[in-house]
Formats: C-alpha cells, structure tokens, sequence
C-alpha cells in the first residue's frame, strides 16, 4: 500500500485552527457545558490552575449542597519567612505543639499578617491575584536586609513585634493593595496595627515556662528572605476546626461521610467535645459532602493547610524561596507548611520547583495521593557525602595499609519521583577503611559493623546476641489507589489491572472479590520495597533461624518477597500467626476474611502447615472491643511465646503498629494510650524495620538495625491528555 504523503500547504483545518481565538479557562468551562457560578466557584477554590483541575473539583464536588450557593470565598495577604529563619519556626512549632499541646498558633503558617480576611466575589480571584505582583513592582524596592524583629512575651501571648521601619514598608504594600483591588463589591482593609509574628496564643498558664524555654532559642537575626502571599478559604471554614484524614472510612449509613486518607475535615470543636460517641458531623475538604464520621479516625491540624493558595510574590533580593510565583501565568507552585514534624525536615536552602497547591480533586487519584496531588511536598533530596573513615590507635598507622581491605560501599536510590522532582542526583560512594581483622564467619549473625565491634572490645562469650527484627508491610493497593475493587473486577469476579503499580494477577480465594476490602494486595512498589530490605539484611549478612508473619495478605507477600531479597526463599517456610494482627478496634464489622493457608500454597507461597499459632484467627473475634493496653499486652503475649518456643533469631513481618507492640514492652516500656499509638505509627512508613537485641543480662534493647532504610517520594497517577486540555 503506498504511502500518504504530507500536505504542505494550507489545509482548511489548519486555517480555521490558527484563526481560532485563544480561549480563557472559564469561556472553556462554559464551552464543556458548566454554569458560569459553578465555573467562576471552581476556578476560584483551585486557585485559577486551569480548566483541568477546575472541572475535576466540579466533578469532586458533584453532592456539594452549597454548590450553587453564592457565598464569596475569604481572602487574606500574609508576609511569610523562607528559608533559615522559615526552619527554625517549623522546628518551634513542632516542639512547641510536641511538649506544650495545641495552642492558637499552630492553626496558621508562620506569617505577618498584611491584609486580615476579606471577602470577595469569585469571579475577582484572578484579578486579586495579579494585583499582589502589581503592588510589589510599583512600590520597587526590595528588601535587601533582615526585617528586624523584636520578641515580646506576655502570660497569654509570645511572639516577635517588627520594628517601625520595616513596619511602614509592610504597611505600604498592605495600603497600596487596598487601593488596587477596593471597588463597589470588594471591601478590605490593612492591617496596620502592630504588625507582628506570632509564636503562641491560647496556650495554658501551665506552659509559660516551657514554651518561653523555646522561644528564647530562636534567632531573628537571619530572617532575611520574605515573600507576600494570598490565600483564600471556604468561607464555611471560618468557625470551623481541621481535621486530618488519617484512616479511611467507608459510610455503612446514609448519614456517614466518606473518609479518604490526606482530606480535610471541617469540625465544630463543640461538637467534638460534646460527642458521647466518638462520632462528629463534619464538612469534607475533598468534596464538600456533610455527614457524620468517626473523630478518632482524624487528627488535629492547621487551618491553613485546607487554604488554596493563590500568589507568591517575593520581597527579598537573596531569596531562599519555599513558594516559586510564575512571572506571566496565573499559576503558583507552592508547599504547604505543615504542623506534622515529618513533614517537616525538608531542605529549605535548596532552590527547587515546588507543586501545586489547590482546593479540590481527581476522583481517579489515590487515597493517600489525594493529599500529594493537591498538596504535594517536595522530598528532601537525600545525598550521602563521601566519608573517608580513618580508625587511628596506637596498633594502627595513620599512613594507608595497602594490605588492609578496603570496603566500597555505592548508594543507588530508585528513581520513584513525582515529576516535579530536580534532576537525579550523582550516586556518592562511602570509603570506609575497616581495621585489620579476620571476616566474619558465615554464620555470625553479625553485620561487618558488628563484626568490628565484636572484634575490638572481645566479649567473654562468643555466641551473638539474640535478635528479633520487626518488619511493617510495603505499599498496599487500597491506600495507593483508594476504591479500587469496583473498577478491577467485572460482573464475574474476574480481575482486571489498571495501573502498572496494580498486581498482575491476584490469587482465588474463596470470597472474592468483597474479601480484598479488607485484606488488601500489595503494589508492585510494595514488593520492591520488601525486596530491597531483604537484600540489604542479605548483605549484611543477617541471620534469620524463624519467619513468622501476620494473617495479612500484604504482610506475607511482603514476608515473602524480604525472604527473596534475603536469598532464603525454599529455606525458611512462613508461620502464620494471627496474634500479630492489628488492632481490632479498627475492625468492628469483625475480622477480615483473611486467605486460608490451603490457598496460600495453591498460590504457590511457602506457608508451614505444620505450624499452631499461639493464637486462633477465631480468638480474635472476642477481641473486637480490645483498649490499646489490651491490643499491646495481646502482641507482646505472643512474642513472648514465639521466643519461649524457638532459639535463635526471628523475622516477623506484620503491620505499623507491630514495631511498637512487639518491642515497647519487651523493651521495659509500658503500653501507650490511643493518643500516643496514632501519634507513633505515622512515623512508621512502609517496609519499616526494628532491631531488638537480647543483651548479655538478658535485658532486650532497640537498636539500630543494621540495614539502611528505604525512602522515595510520591508518584501521583498521570493523565495522558493532561498535556491537551490545559
């Protein structure tokens, strides 16, 4: 068949296409057939990103019953720090909220306020937004110094006063914006009191001294970077608390919101204080449902985080930016600054392009990406430096032995980034020069580390330590893609894959496909992630005598796949003990339908058959009401049991809060309340691993495991005709 040559002149779709006006995002949204209110309302709540994210947030927002409501969004201008000083006031907040509680001031981001909230009609917002830059490039003059700060503390407040110079050019700017975008349906006004930067209000008598402790540790003297921003809110927010999604929900009512891990709750404090239950009506950030939800499946955060942000303007001229504003788009790449302490450690002097933030979503993202694809942070870029280890003593010349082994030890991190991420960084290598000495045996459970150790201090007994490694689960399905059964399998039951991250094939179980609910795959990252681990417990020569996994379908694909990486996959067969399984407190429907070990094997996992638990997948249903102290005292009975029964060392695999449970008591602790667990197993991501070791008193310590662990960021689910619509 020959082939259709190129047309190279004129084609009447190529001139009606370069005669076609260029279309704004809101004529765009008319064109797709959205009311004007409902598309001005969207392109206001996402910050006027584009039509994309505008009509997904239409789509969010489809049972929104103030959807049509003509309530005009609240906007407020705050000057904000960056860099240096930017991180010592993330670290006090952190502090301040980990040791004194909640006060007023955790609510916001560090700022000074400029402009107090005012509101305005939704068709406005963009011309809101170019009129900050307007105000910053008339008024010329950029900071070109540290704004002076003055620390004032009282018994109800602490904070920093700025001083009158950099005060009037504050107020300058603030008067100069009032001026630009004031008129008929607009009514604002600066704020020109006092300006100044709070570090603490609403806080008990009881914490003056600690939190004044704190204060006294900051230094003003390097807040030198500053930058104007614009916010805006749901107005429904301004009486409202925040809360965090942090477990989901699915309604079993028709009064019942929906909770998807990283949305944002709008809660009356009252009636949270007020419940006798536990439940709480409350707003959703995501879609802006009402309904009732479980509080305890929520925690306290900032205000601020469920702001869209608007514009970024700098005022600094040695800019150490956390916000980058685009020159000539109406598109702000941003970051939140979030009261979480992980979220917190980001390297704030490296000039990178942020993400957006934005109020509202994609039904398609996942659960946990809801948060990311909204509000994504950026990763710390994580750079190991060369380190050149000399050991000098007086047996060890400081000159180099050419006899003595030299170990090269190369760090590769994979390369799952989201794409914003900064170009890839060069692998670094670590030279380490080890003393003189025999290598380890092949059956020293040691690591090269320990080895050196154990060599240098020559202890009386020559049998290791006990060990027992405690290892959470990898990536799971239904947190990475949220509800996900609906659209995987078809009216027959039968599986369909719809992501690369999604399984190829899941195996029969006798309940499918409503048993996955709650027991839910793996992704393919999940079982990388085990993998990795178990190669560098592999190359550290780890020595692993018993494997005992929670029921979890996750948790053995996840046990399985650290056995691979530990090359002893066909050596150690897989015990499976439902005593190590969560807390039933987050099961009241009853205990999942976990796979039978009959079907494990049938899909080809290695599972010990011969194996009696320590506890029944039956006992647990008595179970379903157990307190935390009865959750803790249930996994630790059982670890107790697992050693009285074996020697050497152990490998369980199970869930976050296995690491704490299994280790906490056996460590001397005591059981932590429902508070104190919620607070500990954020900080437990996935393929997390513990060390306990037995001492030679008997005594079991935490330490530190002798494996890196394995970190990446976010990848959120891309749209192939993203590139098109925009």
């Amino acid at each position: 068949m020959a082939t259709l040559p190129p047309r190279k002149n004129q084609t009447p779709t190529r001139i009606c296409s370069s005669m076609k006006p260029h279309l704004t995002p809101l004529q765009t949204l008319l064109q797709m057939g959205f009311q004007k209110h409902r598309a001005e309302k969207a392109l206001a709540s996402t910050g006027n990103r584009g039509v994309q994210i505008a009509s997904d947030w239409l789509l969010a927002h489809v049972n929104d019953a103030t959807l049509d409501e003509c309530a005009p969004r609240e906007y407020i201008i705050y000057a904000c720090p960056t860099g240096p000083f930017l991180q010592q006031l993330e670290e006090f907040w952190a502090k301040s909220r980990q040791m004194c509680g909640w006060n007023g001031a955790h609510n916001y981001v560090p700022h000074i306020t400029l402009v107090s909230f005012f509101k305005a009609p939704d068709e406005c917002s963009l011309q809101l937004s170019k009129a900050l830059k307007q105000v910053v490039d008339m008024t010329g003059a950029l900071l070109d110094r540290p704004i002076k700060l003055e620390p004032y503390m009282s018994q109800n407040f602490m904070g920093f006063f700025v001083a009158e110079d950099d005060a009037n050019y504050l107020k300058r700017l603030a008067l100069q914006y009032v001026k630009e975008v004031s008129n008929s349906t607009i009514s604002l006004e600066p704020h020109v009191k006092s300006l100044h930067l709070t570090l603490a209000y609403q806080f008990p008598q009881a914490q003056f001294n600690a939190l004044k402790s704190l204060v006294e540790t900051l230094d003003a003297s390097c807040a030198s970077n500053w930058e104007l921003r614009l916010y805006s809110r749901d107005p429904r927010l301004a009486t409202k608390q925040v809360q965090k999604v942090v477990y989901p929900h699915n309604p079993h009512e028709t009064d019942e919101l929906e909770l998807r891990i990283g949305d944002y709750i709008y809660l009356n404090s009252e009636g949270v204080d007020s419940s006798s239950d536990g439940w709480a009506e409350g707003i959703s950030w995501l879609t802006g449902s009402t309904g009732h939800l479980p509080v305890n499946y929520t925690e306290r955060t900032a205000e601020s985080d469920a702001w869209t942000l608007h514009r970024v303007v700098q005022l600094s001229k040695s800019v150490a930016s956390s916000l980058n504003s685009a020159e000539d788009l109406d598109i702000v790449d941003g970051r939140s600054i979030s009261t979480e302490p992980e979220e917190r450690q980001r390297e704030l002097q490296q000039s990178t392009q942020h993400p957006e933030i934005i109020e509202g979503s994609s039904f398609e993202e996942s659960e946990q990406s809801v948060e990311k694809y909204l509000r994504q942070t950026l990763q710390p870029c994580l750079e190991l430096p060369s380190l050149q280890l000399q050991l000098n003593s007086h047996n060890l010349s400081h000159q180099h032995n050419p006899h003595t082994p030299t170990i090269e030890i190369t760090t590769n991190m994979s390369s799952l980034s989201t794409s914003h991420s900064a170009a890839s960084k060069n692998v670094d290598e670590i030279m380490v020069e080890p003393p003189v000495m025999q290598p380890p045996r092949p059956d020293d459970t040691l690591s090269v580390h320990s080895a050196e150790q154990e060599h240098v201090s020559q202890p009386t007994s020559s049998t290791p330590n006990r060990k027992v490694y405690i290892m959470r689960h990898g990536e799971r399905v239904d947190f990475t893609f949220g509800t996900w059964i609906p659209y995987c399998f078809d009216e027959f039951g039968n599986y369909m894959r719809k992501d690369l991250n999604m399984p190829k094939v899941l195996p029969q179980r006798k309940h499918s496909p409503e048993g996955w609910q709650n027991d839910s795959p793996l992704t393919n990252v999940g079982l990388y992630q085990a993998r990795l681990t178990g190669e560098a417990l592999h190359e550290a020569q780890v020595q692993i005598d018993h494997v005992y996994c929670s029921p979890s379908y996750r948790c053995v694909q996840t046990c399985t796949s650290a056995l691979e990486g530990l090359q002893l996959n066909g050596k150690h067969k897989i015990k499976l003990e439902p005593g190590l399984f969560e807390w039933m407190a987050w099961y009241p429907n009853g205990v999942p339908d976990f796979l039978t070990s009959s079907e494990l094997t049938e899909a080809k996992y290695d599972i010990d058959l011969s194996y009696t638990p320590v506890q029944q997948t039956s006992e647990l249903t008595a179970q379903l009401k157990e307190s935390t102290e009865q959750f803790y005292t249930r996994n630790h009975e059982v670890l107790l049991q697992l050693l009285e029964r074996t020697t050497g060392n152990l490998l369980i695999v199970a869930h976050a809060t296995t690491l704490d449970t299994c280790s906490r008591q056996l460590t001397g602790g005591v059981a932590r309340n429902t508070n104190e667990l919620r607070q500990v197993i954020h900080k437990i991501p996935y393929c997390s691993l513990v060390t306990v070791e037995q001492q030679l008193d008997g005594v079991w310590k935490l330490v530190e495991p002798e494996c890196l662990p394995v970190t990446h960021s976010k990848n959120p689910r891309f749209e192939w005709n993203a590139l098109s619509t925009t």
